[in-house]
């Protein structure tokens, strides 16, 4: 007797899905069936040409691309050096460079499924010029170059190596290795915010956010960093990372009825600014440094002089006194407080020195709550802080109970 077998039609559905799904990995391989990829292996990526295997170690004939591919570079372990030309759009479900130094310019790398994991190998290094759309995760343990990323969406970072981008159109979450933010791109400031967890940092070289309604996570482990005379303007900062800056660089952090509260340590020549319709509240916890020159040049918290937002000032200060000209009545602008709403709170305290109200003493110095200024004023026969040696670095934490 014959039996009819009947197979709900979502089975078949699954089944075509599984299918479907599958993508090809293919290695490139300009040699042919000769074992690896060949050196150099130069070649063009596009529909047509030959330059692709489906065995990792390159040993058996080369076929033409297949779209939405999983491609490795290379097949094999002698490719020393690879440039590739990109012809026309070609799609990946996945970009890997596992040998060599890889560059890759031409048209575009495109997407088969929305998000792109791009990685790196150790002792590898790529340089990716053209352009990319889609979400992208990078995995970099070597060094990575992309020249444009464009998505809208999320992307991230995992891996210990460096990724340098002229071009990161997206939100970015770092959770290891290095984002490195460079000039040269079709339009930089296209970030649309970071979260820098342990492990992880972003170094931008030139202004990277979109905007200034942007926010800036950097939690505990994690690291901003801001090179010379670099600007940048954030909504909202928060996290218990670290913030470094360069001489001339510049965090401007508030937004409109943005409350943001950072609890990290703030160091190097970076200046911040208070901006915006809302609060700024730097916590307990929160550590930042001053580095003092010559007469009148620090680094300083500022504030715009418009919206005068509110600037809760908890924590520490201190002074790095390294390069600092200590003459008698030199004085430097700390807080400004003309352009600032500022609320120096109960647990406020500046290393190395002592509170008599809103004054701070430590010999020679005087930091003043009421006018935001460190002043060198004639040394009380008391004092133990000897100007001459010039490369004092104060770590003595004093701290207050009022307000």
């Amino acid at each position: 007797m014959n039996r009819l077998l009947l197979i709900p039609s979502s089975c078949i559905l699954t089944s075509l899905a599984l299918v479907t799904s599958a993508s090809a990995q293919l290695y490139w391989d300009t040699n042919g069936a000769t074992a690896g990829a060949g050196n150099p292996a130069d070649g063009t990526w596009d529909a047509a040409t030959t330059n692709w295997s489906t065995d990792s170690s390159g040993s058996i004939a080369t076929g033409a691309y297949v779209e939405g591919s999983d491609v490795v570079f290379s097949a094999g372990s002698d490719a020393a050096t690879a440039n590739i030309t990109v012809s026309g759009t070609q799609s990946v479900s996945s970009l890997s460079i596992e040998e060599g130094d890889v560059t890759i310019g031409g048209n575009n790398i495109d997407d088969s499924s929305g998000t792109v994991t791009v990685s790196v190998a150790s002792g590898a290094s790529g340089t990716i010029n053209s352009s990319m759309t889609f979400n992208a995760n990078f995995d970099v343990d070597g060094e990575l170059f992309v020249q444009s990323v464009g998505s809208g969406g999320s992307s991230s970072m995992t891996g210990t190596g460096t990724l340098r981008t002229s071009r990161l159109d997206s939100a970015v979450t770092i959770n290891g290795g290095t984002i490195i933010y460079v000039s040269g791109g079709p339009s930089d400031n296209k970030l649309k915010g970071a979260t820098i967890n342990s492990g992880g940092t972003l170094r931008v070289e030139s202004a990277a956010f979109v905007s200034g309604k942007r926010n800036l996570a950097v939690n505990t482990g994690g690291t901003f960093e801001m090179a010379a005379g670099v600007s940048e303007t954030v909504s909202v900062l928060s996290g218990a990372g670290s913030i470094v800056g360069e001489t001339g660089s510049a965090l401007t952090v508030g937004g409109d009825n943005k409350n943001a509260t950072f609890n990290g340590t703030i160091s190097g020549e970076i200046d911040i600014v208070s901006a915006g319709t809302g609060s700024l509240t730097f916590s307990d916890s929160t550590s930042m440094e001053f580095v003092i020159g010559a007469d009148g040049v620090s680094n300083s918290i500022l504030g715009d002089g418009v919206n005068m937002t509110t600037t809760n000032l908890n924590g520490e200060f201190s002074f790095d006194l390294i390069g600092a000209d200590l003459s008698l009545g030199n004085e430097w602008t700390i807080v400004d407080v003309a352009d600032l709403n500022e609320v120096f709170g109960a647990s406020f305290s500046v290393d190395g020195f002592t509170e008599a109200g809103d004054v701070w003493t430590n010999g020679a110095l005087e930091f003043s709550e009421l006018t935001g200024t460190l002043q060198v004023v004639p040394e009380t026969s008391t004092s133990g802080l000897f100007l001459g040696l010039g490369a004092v670095v104060f770590v003595v934490s004093c701290r207050r109970s009022r307000k």
